[in-house]
């Protein structure tokens, strides 16, 4: 397969990996939000944060890796 053309992998752990990026930002307008229409500040709210990412990095480490492209000669 030439260079030019990439395939996504679709092991279960990269289709993770791919999300974490979306589902932060998110979560950090989601709490911005919140922190507009309630008592609550972003000083308050800032843990959701590390919660989110917490839990994206669990999924992702117990994350079947099956099927992932460039494991097992798979190319």
């Amino acid at each position: 397969m030439p260079n030019s053309i990439r395939r996504r992998c679709p092991c279960t752990h990269c289709q993770v990996r791919g999300l974490v990026g979306p589902i932060l930002l998110i979560t950090l307008g989601a709490i911005f939000l919140v922190a507009k229409f309630t008592r609550y500040g972003f000083g308050q709210l800032w843990p959701v944060l590390l919660l989110v990412g917490g839990i994206l990095a669990l999924c992702q480490a117990t994350a079947s890796r099956s099927g992932h492209i460039g494991s097992s000669g798979q190319e």
